[in-house]
């Protein structure tokens, strides 16, 4: 059992800058993005698909690609680059005579006056059109099918939208009915190994710290509690009609119950390892212990800040900064690390978020047999868990005099990442089985993405690999079920009868039913 210091994290060490300090929440929303009533089918034809990306930009008026006649539609490149569970993500290249300037155009003629009967505006726009102009790549993001469910677009548009005004997260370019443009990062993205670096876990840690820092909350957000809990809440609503599918398939099949007679896969009690009432039970009883230990529910709403939520290795990038790049300069350095996909962020307590890393150090993705597999001995152990905390906690600050300070707040938000650390585990295991596909209808808003093979584009290499395997969504479900009773044994929490123990997940220690 871990043992817990008492003392909730007070961790408000640092100043906020003046001009962090001015700036409303309420001016971000005023940003204006395009928008456009389209559905962007990826199951084209490669040369109809690239047609329509054309014109979608046009439309949508995006800068230097409207530059781009429609006629040149063939000679733009489309490749996925990203194997994400809730989204394809793609680059669009232009035309290779718009990836730079042109090289001729130091040479073209200046305009003189010894031709007075053309005006001198008309002359000028004859010699520009005369250069080609670079144009950007772009990031292309088309939704996956069935998360409407799972994510509130219009909520995340929002929030992005907010998020921009502070130069955090990805700057949107034009919004379409079932994706949308973004700006295109030249970076790279991080790995499970990356992230286990020391210099890499610092690096994260400060990022974490400034996202935390960087966004104020509003009366009404902080009001209404915890994300974790209110996504729970609304994902559990799903997540037992999707179980009580799988139970009414399973009556019709006899013979088939495993050795621990769970049932046959996949079932409610396969899944959650208990049935559906004690599982809810259990997470009422968790609930209660954690509201009592994190000091109720206004001490607890006080302490939230904007939290990313899901800060895995795939959503982290290094930034490769061209030349005379301010972030080249060595204060700077760590701002090359850039955090994306807020798809799921959420006012939380800074526990909850740091929590949530750490549970992503036992993920690897792109496992080519079974990426949905968690590796509980790849837990960060209490070294690395403090190396990070103490570089959150100490990030900004303008001196370290008071050093009892510092280690008391290191301590108690340890103390909140690990107590919060169930409610993460619920999270993930509902959106596991929200997200597996049991032969359901699929929504009217999933019109023009298609999920099976892409055969318009190429596929980047990193892309294939995760798209190469099927990810089990149940699975992976049933394995956040099973750390989450390992927790609350570690916690000291009275276990329901009706949970077949045997199959509880304890965070660094390898599990007995792993497959790897």
């Amino acid at each position: 059992m871990e043992t817990l210091p008492s003392e909730p994290p007070s961790v408000l060490l640092r100043r906020k800058s003046a001009a962090s300090q001015s700036e409303s929440d309420h001016e971000t929303s005023k940003a204006f993005v395009p928008s456009i009533d389209y559905y962007v089918d990826n199951q084209l034809p490669v040369d109809q698909l690239k047609k329509d990306v054309l014109v979608l930009t046009h439309r949508l008026e995006i800068a230097r690609w409207r530059n781009i006649p429609i006629s040149e539609y063939s000679q733009i490149k489309i490749v996925r680059i990203s194997g994400a569970l809730t989204n394809a993500v793609y680059c669009v290249t232009p035309p290779s005579k718009y990836l730079h300037h042109s090289p001729d155009h130091h040479n073209l003629p200046h305009p003189t006056l010894d031709s007075p009967n053309k005006p001198l505006l008309s002359r000028r726009k004859s010699i520009s059109s005369l250069r080609i102009q670079h144009v950007p790549q772009l990031l292309l993001r088309i939704y996956g099918p069935n998360t409407s469910q799972i994510i509130d677009r219009s909520t995340e548009l929002a929030l992005l939208k907010r998020l921009s005004g502070q130069n955090i997260g990805p700057r949107i370019l034009g919004i379409f009915s079932n994706g949308r443009f973004e700006k295109f990062l030249k970076a790279q993205t991080l790995n499970k190994e990356d992230i286990r670096f020391p210099d890499v876990s610092n690096v994260i840690a400060k990022r974490m710290r400034e996202l935390h820092d960087g966004i104020d909350l509003t009366f009404d957000e902080r009001s209404q509690g915890p994300g974790v809990w209110r996504t729970f809440d609304k994902w559990s609503i799903d997540a037992k009609v999707v179980l009580d599918k799988l139970d009414a398939k399973m009556t019709q099949v006899r013979g088939v119950e495993d050795a621990a007679g769970l049932g046959p896969p996949w079932s409610t009690k396969r899944v959650l390892r208990t049935d559906w009432k004690t599982f809810m039970e259990a997470v009422k009883s968790y609930k209660a212990w954690l509201g009592k230990e994190a000091g109720g529910t206004a001490a607890i709403n006080k302490r939230l800040v904007f939290a990313h939520n899901d800060a895995q290795y795939g959503n982290l990038l290094r930034v490769e900064p061209p030349s005379g790049s301010p972030l080249l300069r060595p204060a700077n350095e760590h701002k090359t690390l850039v955090v994306i996909d807020f798809e799921y962020a959420s006012p939380n307590v800074r526990g909850c978020d740091i929590a949530n890393h750490f549970c992503e150090w036992m993920s690897d993705y792109h496992d080519p047999d079974r990426p949905q597999d968690i590796h509980s001995d790849k837990f960060p152990t209490e070294q690395d868990r403090l190396r990070f905390i103490e570089s959150y906690v100490t990030h900004g600050l303008d001196a370290y005099g008071d050093i009892d300070k510092i280690d008391r707040d290191i301590a108690a938000l340890s103390r909140e990442a690990t107590i919060w650390r169930p409610a993460i585990h619920l999270g993930w295991c509902m959106w596991g089985i929200i997200s597996a596909p049991v032969e359901h209808e699929p929504p009217e808003d999933s019109e023009g993405f298609v999920d099976d093979e892409d055969p318009a584009v190429e596929t980047h290499p990193d892309a294939q690999a995760l798209e190469a395997t099927e990810f089990d969504y149940l699975d992976y479900a049933s394995q956040k079920a099973s750390l989450f009773w390992g927790d609350m044994v570690n916690l000291g929490i009275a276990i329901p009868e009706g949970v077949d123990m045997d199959y509880a997940m304890y965070v660094g220690k390898k599990w007995k039913h792993a497959q790897y």
